[in-house]
């Protein structure tokens, strides 16, 4: 079970999908503004729609990751790659609006990450690994170990997305963000 390795990666990259959606499901305006910068105007309830897509397509992958659910993950990942890099190019502190309401300036981290999630995601696609059953189904102590992995795996992406580019900046100008 070659694929398996990649699951714990991959369940934590579903989770950052998953949360990412409920924000934009609750507070779609930062996304709204974001696209609104690239002169995208599209109205608060695409953006929820576009939220509610991200939060079924991860529940769904990190369920069942096969070809299909996998390669959604890598298109959703690859076009946030996309907006993310754009947005960079528009401006030094552009929010990217993925996390709703909690900051999140595209930076060259936040593309490099979403570079590798959709990476991770099309290795997943083309390997076929087991989904969170399989983790329910290792010995307790293993099970609660990959679990407690995966979540602060989704949590420290979450940050590096959230804080990163704050922090780094408050670091460059000498601690005035």
């Amino acid at each position: 079970m070659t694929g398996a390795v990649l699951v714990p990666a991959f369940m934590a990259a579903c989770a950052l999908l998953v949360l990412a959606g409920m924000s934009k499901l609750r507070s779609p305006l930062p996304a709204r503004q974001a696209l609104d910068v690239l002169g995208l105007r599209v109205p608060a309830t695409l953006i929820r729609a576009l939220g509610a897509a991200e939060l079924g397509w991860g529940v769904l992958a990190a369920l069942r990751p096969g070809p299909l659910a996998a390669g959604g993950v890598a298109v959703a990942y690859g076009a946030f790659s996309l907006v993310a890099l754009l947005l960079l190019r528009a401006g030094p502190s552009v929010d990217c609006g993925c996390f709703g309401q909690a900051s999140s300036v595209a930076s060259r981290a936040h593309v490099a990450l979403n570079v590798v999630a959709c990476l991770l995601a099309v290795a997943v696609a083309l390997t076929h690994p087991p989904g969170l059953q399989w983790i329910a189904s290792r010995a307790p102590l293993v099970a609660v170990t990959l679990a407690i992995g995966i979540v602060a795996a989704a949590y420290a992406a979450y940050a590096a997305f959230t804080l990163f580019a704050p922090a780094w900046r408050a670091y460059g100008s000498g601690g005035t963000p």
